[in-house]
């Protein structure tokens, strides 16, 4: 089993240090002992479920189902984008809606990869919705206007304007001019198999 380290400030530090001298335990046991009670504070979701279900609107089982379907639902979406997306018969590229994507980077080690997507046509078809269960994304558009619908939020996105899409976050992006161009990051990274870019390759 891999060993994960937390990196505690140095204030904190000292603390627990002079606590491990007046209670006789170590470090390690006083960290879990505050993580444990820090664990056991209701999250934001648990304290709604908890009113939901005090009103008698839902039961815990009602809740539990739904959230089974909406996960069944993001994970039937990510398998369709992925369906969508199609590779260019002699091209570097892909072709996701209205979007042509291909690769610019991926670092050595494999854990980084950017994307360069623009407006291949001027139909304004999505790409997506998708989602990614266990990478962030951050998209940086270039040129043009691009509409995000990210979750239950909908943003017109112009020049030089980002975002950060968390893990898990159902999103789709269309390109609303043909002059659309966005940049993206993905860490770690989700189409290992896009092409990638040829070096001095043009749009």
């Amino acid at each position: 089993m891999k060993v994960q380290h937390l990196v505690l400030d140095e204030d904190v530090h000292r603390v627990l240090k002079a606590r491990k001298k007046r209670t006789s335990t170590t470090v390690k046991e006083i960290g879990n002992s505050a993580l444990r009670a820090a664990l056991s504070i209701p999250t934001k979701e648990e304290l709604v479920v908890q009113k939901l279900v005090e009103t008698g609107k839902i039961t815990h089982q009602d809740y539990e189902a739904a959230k089974a379907t909406a996960i069944k639902a993001v994970k039937a979406a990510h398998k369709r984008a992925a369906e969508v997306a199609s590779p260019q018969a002699d091209s570097e590229t892909w072709v996701m809606g209205s979007w042509e994507v291909r690769e610019a980077y991926l670092s050595a080690d494999g854990r980084v990869q950017m994307l360069d997507m623009w407006a291949r046509d001027a139909k304004k078809v999505a790409m997506g919705p998708i989602a990614h269960d266990e990478s962030d994304v951050w998209a940086t558009v270039i040129q043009g206007k691009v509409l995000l619908e990210m979750g239950s939020e909908t943003r017109l996105l112009t020049a030089h304007e980002s975002v950060h899409i968390s893990p898990g976050t159902l999103h789709a992006a269309t390109p609303l001019a043909r002059t659309a161009r966005v940049i993206v990051l993905v860490v770690p990274p989700t189409h290992p198999e896009l092409p990638r870019r040829k070096t001095g390759a043009g749009r």
